[in-house]
């Protein structure tokens, strides 16, 4: 695609300086000699690129080449061009978004300290050596605006589809963007949340009863931990199957979460059990796991009223989340053990 612009654009060139062939100010040994140039490099690059012979280079498309030889085509055009000199520098904007378009920060460097050096180098053989040059009459200043807005037909396509080019790169940019942060949120999401449930995961609750846990220890914010344990939930399975009791889990997630507070969590600690983690001193659990059971007694399953046993731990400052979470998970057992349906503080 570089190649088949960069084409155009000279083949758009080489007609104008035709036609100056005609109006007196190009002379035509000289224009043989420029189109001669540029046809070999055209030449030259299209054989390398349909050949296959440049994909053995970091840059298949050699970009640095392609452009560098244009600039030395826009030199060698402003040598030649006589009084549409000026004009002939107008390709350097297409050879710079093509640069923008294919090249790192130190290419582009390159390609500018070349453009600079070649157009000092013009400057001099036009001051010190006329006489390597052609004669070139004159141009009036109606043809000479002609000329120049001929030149900018020619120019300001390619910069068109360049920036179209350009364009389509940023949009495919923000896509392959958006679609990278939804993916990533989505990653997050199943690291933290219960793929059957919807609410927090082990992990999860795990890094909040941590965190929990070095907040109370420096005395700034006390909690209380309590699990809870679907009673008889093998029953539910084996009775009504295990879509019945996926849903079971479902509702109780859903219905436990309506009944906390802002600041408490819930979370499925695995299997028919749940942690609850409880910001605050320990006189409220009770009333909280009270409205829990209250709102999922009936309205978990139709065939039966569900319940479940709790085990309460408050956190004492200086105890580590395991030593914590064993007293609570003892403090069930305790519960299952007095008959279930019941909450059992730790020691």
């Amino acid at each position: 695609m570089q190649w088949l612009i960069a084409s155009l654009v000279y083949v758009g060139i080489a007609i104008l300086l035709v036609a100056g062939v005609g109006q007196g100010w190009m002379d035509t040994t000289a224009l043989a000699w420029w189109l001669g140039f540029v046809a070999l490099v055209l030449l030259a690059g299209y054989i390398a690129l349909r050949s296959g012979w440049t994909e053995r280079f970091r840059d298949p498309s050699v970009s640095v080449w392609q452009l560098s030889m244009g600039v030395l085509a826009v030199t060698w055009g402003y040598l030649i061009c006589g009084p549409m000199r000026t004009s002939a520098l107008f390709p350097l904007m297409v050879i710079f978004a093509f640069g923008a378009f294919a090249l790192r920060w130190r290419q582009i460097a390159f390609l500018t300290a070349l453009a600079l050096a070649c157009l000092v180098a013009a400057i001099v053989i036009r001051s010190r050596y006329p006489q390597w040059l052609p004669v070139q009459g004159e141009i009036t200043p109606l043809r000479l605006d002609i000329n120049n807005l001929l030149m900018l037909a020619v120019v300001l396509p390619a910069l068109a589809v360049i920036a179209a080019r350009l364009s389509g790169l940023r949009q495919k940019l923000r896509d392959q963007r958006q679609a990278l942060a939804h993916a990533l949120s989505e990653v997050q999401r199943l690291a933290t949340t219960d793929e059957l449930t919807g609410i927090a995961n082990r992990r999860s609750m795990q890094v909040l009863v941590d965190r929990s846990v070095a907040l109370s220890s420096r005395q700034l914010t006390p909690f209380s931990v309590a699990i809870l344990d679907i009673d008889h939930f093998k029953a539910v399975n084996d009775e009504l199957g295990h879509a019945a009791g996926d849903e079971a889990l479902r509702a109780f997630a859903r219905l436990a979460g309506a009944t906390l507070r802002n600041t408490d969590t819930l979370g499925r600690w695995g299997g028919e059990e749940f942690l609850l983690v409880l910001p605050g001193g320990p006189g409220g659990v009770g009333a909280v796991l009270e409205r829990i059971r209250e709102a999922v007694r009936n309205d978990c399953l139709d065939a039966r009223p569900l319940t479940f046993s709790a085990g309460l731990a408050h956190h004492r400052p200086g105890e580590s989340a395991d030593a914590l979470l064993a007293r609570a998970d003892l403090a069930l057992y305790e519960a299952k053990g007095a008959g279930r349906n019941r909450d059992v503080a730790a020691d």
